[in-house]
């Protein structure tokens, strides 16, 4: 595995995490980089074990994407209904196995596939209140999805209609190289059109609703038409809150392309020059990347204990900005 290489690269929640707090990005990005070694230094394996820390929040969003984008690439070629029951019984499965892991610290011996809770991990734990509030919130994800237009259409077409389907297995499927950028924005399902001509770009939303950036989705915009090699005028995209029955829609997904393309610019400057050795995307000056000054977003950071920022009482956060 240490041949593996560190790749640069932007995605939407890179650039908004590094703005956030450039340390934090250094952590998750170049500090952990190799922790998964034996003999990696102290620093590189403990942040490897807490950038896979997540919240409450963060697993069932992680959970209900899985058993969805499962089901979705193991559905039949011709159009059924949605199996809602099938995805109840394996979601709630996986957060009860997941939930034992963290309790169990499983992440000690394999933290990628280990649940490590920012609750338990930072807080007191889960107490079983909040337990039985997230289940039932993935099951009202399953519900949303169910019930959505674009969770139903996704089942009620023909397989054939479904362009792309997230699969954390295929990089190349979530990535593309635009103007010598590899640029991340996985979408989980990419559907045609009833017209047989445009795309439907849609990502499914566990968390609370917030504004849809048309930039932001422009950048999935970019991304879809160079795998598709279809134009951006073709292309829409949606952002499906399943959990509150919301859906924002943006049909101009052209209007915010050379916005999205100066932010990727801005993003591609502002780090490199911060590295010590940009062809190799190699960080090694720490200090380059200083800590926030606003301790409040310290709260409901992963790495707060390597930062030593652990004096005010953990907040769990409710999306993953790391990714």
């Amino acid at each position: 595995m240490s041949d593996i290489k560190n790749e640069f690269a932007y995605s939407w929640s890179r650039a908004d995490a590094f703005y956030q707090c450039p340390r934090r990005f250094y952590w998750q990005h170049y500090g952990s980089w190799n922790g998964w070694e034996d003999d990696a230094p102290a620093n590189a394996r403990l942040a490897y074990r807490l950038k896979h820390i997540q919240s409450l929040a963060m697993l069932i969003g992680e959970i209900f994407h899985a058993v969805v984008g499962r089901a979705l690439r193991e559905r039949p070629e011709r159009p059924s209904s949605v199996p809602a029951a099938a995805l109840h019984d394996s979601a709630e499965r996986i957060f009860y196995e997941q939930l034992a892991a963290s309790r169990a610290k499983s992440w000690r011996t394999n933290p990628k596939y280990n649940a490590n809770l920012f609750e338990d991990y930072y807080s007191g734990g889960l107490t079983a209140r909040e337990s039985q509030e997230g289940l039932v919130a993935l099951h009202k994800c399953i519900d949303g999805f169910a019930a959505d237009g674009f969770g139903r259409r996704a089942f009620g077409v023909e397989r054939a209609r479904l362009k792309m389907i997230d699969d954390p297995a295929n990089f190349d499927q979530k990535r593309a190289l635009i103007e010598g950028v590899i640029v991340y924005a996985p979408p989980d399902l990419v559907v045609e059109g009833k017209d047989g001509t445009s795309l439907h770009i849609v990502d499914w939303k566990t968390g609370r609703h917030r504004d849809a950036s048309v930039v932001q989705l422009a950048v999935y915009g970019l991304v879809v038409s160079e795998l598709r090699g279809v134009p951006i005028s073709r292309l829409s995209a949606h952002l499906v809150y399943v959990g509150h029955g919301q859906h924002d829609e943006c049909a101009q997904l052209s209007s915010g392309i050379e916005e999205a393309k100066r932010k990727i610019d801005a993003f591609v400057h502002d780090v490199q020059e911060r590295l010590t050795d940009v062809e190799r995307n190699v960080a090694g000056d720490i200090e380059r990347f200083p800590m926030t000054t606003s301790v409040f977003k310290c709260r409901s950071c992963k790495f707060r204990e390597l930062c030593g920022r652990t004096g005010d009482p953990p907040l769990a956060p409710d999306e993953d900005l790391a990714s």
